[in-house]
């Protein structure tokens, strides 16, 4: 009797879960998790009854389950509150509120260093490169004891004696100031404005520059920002998000985002959505073209980058007349002739270590 109960729950289960999934209406994009989720794939007769690469199916079947981000924080909070795990999907529940991205071993590194090579041999300037380090060493002390993380630091010497770039290590300027102030997000992979002032103020070291204070600038506090690291947990421990502040100063700008006319280097509308982080430069654009018009420099500065860069580009336009910002994960040209073909003054080649092993851009860099 029992086993026939069972069955008929089974049973009944199954079929309710199958009406939901069918009856359900279907979301193609993911807020909490800030991207498109899977559209239902083409399939022919052939590749159904070989059972060939049945990928997109399953990831179909994965996006769209009923109910599936409540499946997944009862999972997160199981892990996290009964099993007291203090490493739930990739990320390690640290000390002082911080929850901290690991770090995996990157596959990539020679093919990277080989490219950036060849992409400064092509090039008629010499490149400054920047690769960033993330939470896991500028925060270890928050990491839960006994983690024992691989370190980012390695990856960055190896970038760093291979490259025949001008290499700005910015590890040490933001260790000296990790106390002062947050560097980085909480429940964010980003760093804060604070922390790419920092590195802003190392570069300017570099390239010469007099770095503007902070002081000049306007602060907006923008709250309850919820990040990538609060979207991968999905954690009903973290009630709410933390504070995003952003720096002001009354440039007149002529910004070129992608064919968009703008005077201002953020865009506020992102404010009121999760994705807050897309205030800085309009999210996601394959070519900016900044002008300052209050500036009595002439220098321009070519900038190839990832995320980071976004929200220290705010502090580099004090010394720039033109700043060409380029994501070559989208940029169909090739950035080594516009650099050629405009004489630009500088070129600063800026990622952060966590992301640039998978960044399909830096393949495709010149």
């Amino acid at each position: 009797m029992t086993l026939k109960i069972n069955a008929v729950i089974i049973t009944l289960t199954v079929l309710f879960f199958t009406a939901a999934f069918i009856v359900m209406p279907k979301d193609y994009f993911s807020e909490n998790e800030n991207r498109s989720l899977a559209t239902f794939p083409e399939l022919d007769i052939e590749e159904i009854f070989s059972g060939e690469d049945m990928t997109s199916v399953s990831e179909y079947l994965t996006d769209h389950f009923p109910f599936r981000e409540t499946f997944v924080r009862g999972k997160t909070d199981f892990e996290i509150n009964v099993l007291k795990s203090k490493y739930v999907n990739n990320i390690f529940i640290g000390n002082d509120g911080y929850y901290i991205e690991d770090y995996i071993k990157p596959e990539n590194t020679e093919k990277i260093i080989d490219n950036l090579n060849e992409f400064q041999d092509s090039i008629n300037v010499k490149a400054d490169f920047m690769l960033v380090p993330t939470q896991i060493s500028i925060y270890k002390d928050k990491l839960p004891e006994h983690a024992s993380p691989l370190s980012q630091l390695k990856t960055i010497e190896k970038y760093y004696s291979s490259l025949n770039m001008n290499c700005i290590d910015v590890y040490d300027t933001l260790m000296a100031n990790k106390d002062k102030e947050e560097l980085f997000y909480k429940l964010d992979h980003h760093w804060t404005m604070d922390g790419a002032y920092y590195a802003y103020v190392r570069y300017c070291s570099e390239k010469g520059f007099v770095p503007v204070s902070r002081d000049e600038y306007t602060v907006e506090n923008i709250g309850d920002f919820r990040g990538t690291i609060y979207s991968k947990l999905n954690y009903s421990g973290l009630e709410k998000g933390e504070n995003m502040k952003i720096y002001n100063k009354d440039f007149d700008l002529s910004v070129n985002y992608d064919g968009k006319e703008s005077n201002s280097l953020y865009n506020m509308e992102y404010a009121s959505k999760k994705d807050k982080y897309s205030i800085f430069l309009d999210n996601i654009n394959s070519f900016v073209e900044i002008t300052n018009n209050d500036t009595s420099s002439d220098r321009s500065l070519v900038l190839v980058k990832d995320s980071y860069a976004n929200s220290m580009v705010p502090f580099l336009v004090n010394h720039y007349k033109k700043i060409y910002v380029f994501d070559t994960r989208s940029y169909r040209g090739a950035v080594s002739d516009f650099i050629n073909e405009n004489n630009v003054d500088d070129v600063l080649v800026m990622y952060n270590v966590n992301t640039i092993d998978s960044d399909t851009g830096v393949n495709a860099i010149y």
